[in-house]
């Protein structure tokens, strides 16, 4: 729930006292949801990056802490102090150690991975591990640019790039083809920005940077690889 502003009143009340009441002049604590985010060590598909809620909850003067588990659900966590804009949290072989920064913080993360760097927000509106706006995330993935649905040209293929050309009927078939076994094609949100580029590497393995829009890519730029 969102606490009501200060009437002008007690503004001119604490003003007159010497102080600024908390939402004018202070920092806000550690109570609300917190998005952390760090490095995802498993490097799994949602960009690299690994996100867990903290719940902070005001009971009635005590200071009590969730998190969320590998089930997406808010668990207590084994140990949490505040002092001051610094937060201790615990779970178990994991060891946050966070300082509040206003409605954003950092730190470090201690795991049986190692220690990282670690970041997060206060989140207003939603439970969402995306904030509560969705963020980007920015890839640099590599594979070969072929065929939408006919993906990669045949290893024996003497003219690649001649062989994807073919195919297309607009630069919007050029799709970049990832995997070995299990090939999928990743398809680009604006290919004809990149249309030179696409059908001058046809074919050859490149690394595409750009950012991901559902299952489809929005390249910055396409990275030839060196022959």
């Amino acid at each position: 729930m969102r606490r009501r502003a200060p009437t002008t009143l007690a503004v001119l009340l604490a003003v007159g006292a010497g102080v600024l009441p908390p939402e004018v002049g202070a920092q806000p604590g550690p109570v609300g949801v917190w998005n952390i985010r760090s490095r995802d060590m498993t490097d799994r598909a949602t960009g690299g990056v690994r996100a867990v809620l903290l719940r902070v909850q005001d009971l009635g003067g005590r200071l009590d802490a969730e998190i969320t588990s590998v089930i997406n659900t808010f668990t207590p966590v084994d140990e949490f102090r505040h002092d001051g804009a610094t937060m201790l949290v615990v779970y178990g072989s994991y060891e946050y150690t966070l300082r509040i920064d206003g409605d954003a913080l950092t730190g470090t993360l201690v795991s049986p991975l190692g220690t990282q760097e670690v970041e997060g927000l206060r989140q207003h509106e939603t439970l969402m591990y995306v904030g509560d706006e969705p963020a980007e995330f920015r890839t640099a993935r590599p594979g070969v640019l072929g065929h939408v649905t006919l993906l990669d040209p045949p290893r024996d293929e003497p003219d690649p790039a001649g062989w994807v050309r073919s195919r297309i009927g607009t630069v919007d078939d050029v799709a970049l083809i990832v995997g070995r076994r299990a090939k999928v094609a990743i398809p680009f949100t604006n290919a004809g920005d990149f249309a030179d580029e696409l059908l001058l590497h046809a074919g050859r393995p490149v690394t595409v940077v750009g950012v991901w829009v559902g299952g489809a890519l929005r390249i910055e730029s396409i990275e030839p690889e060196a022959s």
